[in-house]
């Protein structure tokens, strides 16, 4: 997986680090365990767009007015047929023409969907390019990494509860935590835990 950010941007964030192919082959390392981090946080990764339109078929288990389908480029969806007998050697196709996209997800219908039943969407598939938000959080991660390797801050606390422990850095914050739980939301219209 591609990591959101270069070197050079957290270079910026890090001006003490001397040039060279050593510390940028050491910064790069930080990059993509800060990429993995933030990839397990949001539960997917962003990307370039594809493209061209690819079809994709999707199993509608309950029906009605939405069809959820994997996350696509906004105003790509091209085609959306109805499949009967997918797989077999009877299946037919036919046009479904009743339909607008709602969100990035899903796809509405005056007529609805029918439960338990397959549709072939040709769209754009993908998340498309990180938001400015999930950049910043990657390198933010990625300078906390990084300041962090000599000193002990991979825990929340050390010491005994109360005015003996001591707070340290944790590979995410609470509010970069909240800020992709947002992100993640708006993108698959659902909070993961």
């Amino acid at each position: 997986m591609t990591a959101y950010v270069t070197v050079a941007e957290l270079r910026e964030y890090l001006p003490q680090v001397k040039a060279g192919t050593t510390q940028d082959a050491e910064l790069t390392k930080v990059i993509d365990r800060a990429h993995a981090i933030v990839g397990d946080a949001l539960g997917f990764s962003f990307g370039d767009w594809a493209l061209a339109a690819t079809e994709h078929d999707v199993w509608s288990r309950s029906g009605g007015s939405w069809l959820w389908v994997p996350a696509y480029q906004e105003e790509s969806v091209t085609d959306v047929q109805s499949i009967s007998g997918r797989g077999t050697t009877s299946e037919s196709v036919s046009d479904v023409t009743d339909w607008m996209e709602e969100d990035a997800w899903r796809l509405f219908a005056d007529a609805g969907w029918w439960a338990a039943s397959w549709y072939r969407v040709t769209a754009i598939w993908g998340y498309g390019p990180a938001p400015d938000s999930v950049c910043e959080i990657e390198l933010e991660a990625a300078v906390n990494i990084w300041r962090g390797r000599d000193a002990a801050v991979w825990q929340n606390d050390v010491g005994v509860s109360g005015q003996g422990a001591a707070p340290f850095n944790r590979a995410l914050s609470w509010s970069q935590r909240d800020i992709l739980k947002a992100v993640r939301a708006t993108y698959l219209g659902s909070i993961h835990a």
